[in-house]
């Protein structure tokens, strides 16, 4: 078992209703044995001592009811008052036939109120000596003096210390460990609560890949959890310098340069963590009459993405506060990179589909018109009439086949799939298209369980498509298999065909535009492009993401 901290032997975790339980049984103990002393007294013949004695007792007895000593926050503050009571019990027990008096009983009384409020070790110096002072006389003024008397009195006054010494110990330890486990339980609620606003940051802002929407979400959930005098968002520019997103309470422009950065948020910048100021110094802070503020740095990768500051005037930020921060910092800094680098990568990809849309129609179209323009160039040169009209008829026909080309090329462009159209029907109307074109035998298997976000349906889809169209314009196949099965937790696209195959892959072309912009759209939404192939033995492209 271990000793008693300082704490604990002072009394200090007794503010708080030891104190009380202790007076109670002090008060329970001088009653009872006021009342046994009287009783006793009247079974004898009264001297004037005893009543003097009885009269002293009985208002020493109302008086520590109505005053009762204070045992709740250690020996120091009760020490006076003990002595007292112990000199005035001393003197009555003294004064009424010393160990023989019927008052001796209140020595029990002294001793409690010593161990209740000390410990042990006080409980047994009072009861030392309060024998010593009553065995002297005792054994002096008395011839027929009995030490076993003396001694019996001794042991009893030792374990009234021991034992009020001890309750008083198990008192104060479980005090000690109420308070402890309340002080946990308090901190475990804070937790929880921070816990809870950082999943409720979480589940908010990574759901949306678009920077502006990723910001707007921010700057409510800032103003929510912080309620600030002072809200400041601030954006890393692609160039240098900041663009700001939001400047509420003060006043900054649209675009802020690395060197016009306010001081305090110039030193954010190259903080690894929040910060904490509780004393806002006024040639510092961003508002006018705010006191408190937390300045965070937005970090991804190891870059600096971004800042954000909050101030207040009214109740100072504390370490909570500091906490939330740095837990919304973390995941505001991962949504905004991935919002900022989806960005790019649909700039990237928009350029790429330009120059997909305008190669489809110099393929379909494009060479078409070239031949209808060198036709009509002829026929404008011929002499012969009849010939000129068997040219116009052809070019005629040639016309209707580029407007069935064109219509074709635009019904494919426009093909997608939606927040009401899933990958299902798209995929099986463009299959069913190829393989009339390219007289092609098709078979289309789809097992859709669920939706996919309709970011990654989109890029899967525009996959599938260059898949398919390279099948009808290379691969000379006579058979096409695609499927596309959403299960569990995996979603799987197969483009498969008979055809020629295509080289090694040592062996392809490196600026083949087709594999390079399908493994590009694979890797922006973190998919596995597989194409196994080999010359004459057919082509399968399998694609695999997480459902």
């Amino acid at each position: 078992m271990r000793g008693l901290t300082p704490a604990e032997a002072s009394g200090g975790h007794d503010e708080h209703g030891g104190g009380e339980n202790f007076t109670a049984v002090v008060t329970a103990i001088r009653w009872t044995t006021a009342a046994v002393a009287i009783l006793v007294l009247s079974t004898n013949e009264l001297t004037r001592a005893d009543g003097i004695a009885g009269a002293v007792v009985l208002s020493l007895a109302v008086w520590r009811t109505v005053a009762p000593v204070d045992m709740g926050h250690g020996l120091r503050p009760a020490f006076l008052p003990i002595v007292f009571e112990a000199a005035v019990t001393v003197g009555v027990v003294l004064a009424t036939g010393k160990w023989s008096s019927p008052y001796a009983l209140l020595l029990f009384t002294v001793v409690s109120m010593a161990g209740f409020s000390g410990g042990i070790q006080a409980g047994l110096v009072v009861a030392g000596g309060c024998l010593i002072a009553i065995a002297v006389p005792y054994h002096v003024g008395e011839s027929a003096a009995n030490a076993a008397t003396t001694v019996q009195w001794g042991g009893e006054l030792a374990l009234v210390a021991v034992v009020t010494g001890y309750a008083r110990r198990i008192t104060v330890r479980a005090k000690a460990q109420t308070t402890a486990y309340l002080d946990r339980l308090q901190q475990l609620s804070e937790a929880n609560g921070l816990l809870l606003q950082l999943h409720r940051v979480a589940s908010s802002l990574p759901m949306s890949l678009d920077v502006d929407e990723t910001l707007e979400s921010a700057v409510h959930r800032l103003s929510e959890m912080f309620e600030p005098d002072v809200l400041v968002v601030l954006v890393r520019d692609e160039r240098s310098g900041w663009t700001v997103v939001r400047a509420a309470g003060t006043s900054l422009p649209d675009h802020v340069a690395d060197g016009d950065l306010p001081p305090v948020l110039a030193s954010t910048a190259g903080l690894a963590a929040p910060r904490l100021e509780v004393n806002l110094p006024a040639e510092t802070r961003l508002g006018a009459a705010t006191t408190s503020a937390v300045y965070a740095p937005l970090r991804a990768r190891d870059e600096l993405v971004g800042l954000v500051a909050v101030e207040r005037g009214g109740a100072p930020f504390e370490e909570k506060e500091q906490t939330l921060m740095e837990g919304f910092a973390e995941q505001l800094a991962v949504a905004l990179d991935n919002a900022r680098w989806f960005a790019r990568i649909g700039t990237l990809a928009a350029e790429r589909e330009r120059t997909r849309i305008a190669r489809e129609l110099h393929d379909r179209v494009g060479q078409s018109l070239a031949l209808v323009g060198f036709e009509l160039d002829r026929a404008a040169k011929s002499p012969d009439e009849r010939e000129i009209r068997r040219q116009v008829e052809e070019l005629r026909h040639t016309v209707r086949a580029v407007t069935g080309e064109l219509r074709e090329t635009l019904y494919d462009l426009r093909t997608d799939v939606s927040e009401e159209q899933g990958m299902a029907q798209p995929l099986t109307d463009f299959v069913d298209r190829v393989g009339r074109r390219a007289n092609l035998r098709t078979m289309v298997a789809v097992e859709e369980s669920r939706r996919l976000p309709l970011t990654v349906e989109r890029e899967v889809w525009r996959i599938a498509q260059e898949a398919i169209t390279n099948v009808e314009r290379h691969a000379r196949a006579s058979t096409m298999r695609v499927a596309w099965v959403v299960d569990g937790d995996r979603a799987v696209l197969t483009v498969a065909d008979d055809g020629r195959g295509m080289p090694p892959e040592g062996e392809r072309r490196p600026d083949s535009y087709g594999l390079v912009g399908m493994q590009e759209r694979a890797d922006a939404i973190g998919a596995t492009l597989t194409v196994t192939s080999a010359p004459g033995a057919g082509t399968e492209i399998r694609v695999s993401v997480a459902a």
